[in-house]
């Protein structure tokens, strides 16, 4: 009998021990990173893309709808502008916000800021967050992505917002 408790001890310490969490790397975490910023559609004419950042700073952009340039288009940074970009999002904790802030509204633009490091991947959805609780570096932080890349080469026309559904004139 005193085996069988010790079996099902043992066994429920197993289980827990695998519903853990596991740790997320800290701000001083290393390896190479991903930065990826998809900006979605709403009822209007808001530019539908995303774009990524390497750590060397290689840039992938993939354009939809409201653009300028639809389809992929690729560019390189400097490596230290990706670092810098880097550095920022471990200055807003990035890792330790909440996976959404959603506000309670419709006809809004959903913007997802994806950030993975040494095999860590957090995704932070926004859709009207600044009301639902997100952080204002956090928007700043998608703000800065779309410098660091230069997404205007391919989202504006012009140096307007795109006002047709795809890239033809």
């Amino acid at each position: 009998m005193k085996l069988a408790h010790i079996l099902v001890a043992l066994v429920s310490a197993l289980k827990l021990a695998a519903c853990a969490p596991v740790a997320a790397p800290g701000p001083n975490a290393s390896g190479p990173a991903i930065i990826t910023l998809t900006r979605g559609v709403c009822y209007g004419f808001c530019p539908d893309y995303d774009v990524r950042i390497d750590s060397n700073g290689a840039v992938t952009y993939e354009g939809r709808r409201f653009v300028a340039v639809a389809g992929e288009q690729r560019a390189q940074i400097p490596a230290a502008d990706a670092a810098r970009l880097v550095a920022r999002f471990d200055a807003v904790n990035f890792m330790s916000l909440r996976d959404e802030y959603r506000a309670q509204v419709s006809d809004l633009p959903t913007y997802t800021l994806t950030f993975e490091r040494g095999g860590v991947r957090k995704h932070v959805v926004d859709y009207g967050g600044l009301s639902a609780g997100l952080p204002e570096a956090v928007r700043a932080l998608e703000d800065e992505v779309d410098r660091v890349a230069d997404t205007a080469r391919w989202v504006l026309r012009d140096g307007e917002p795109v006002r047709t559904p795809n890239s033809q004139r």
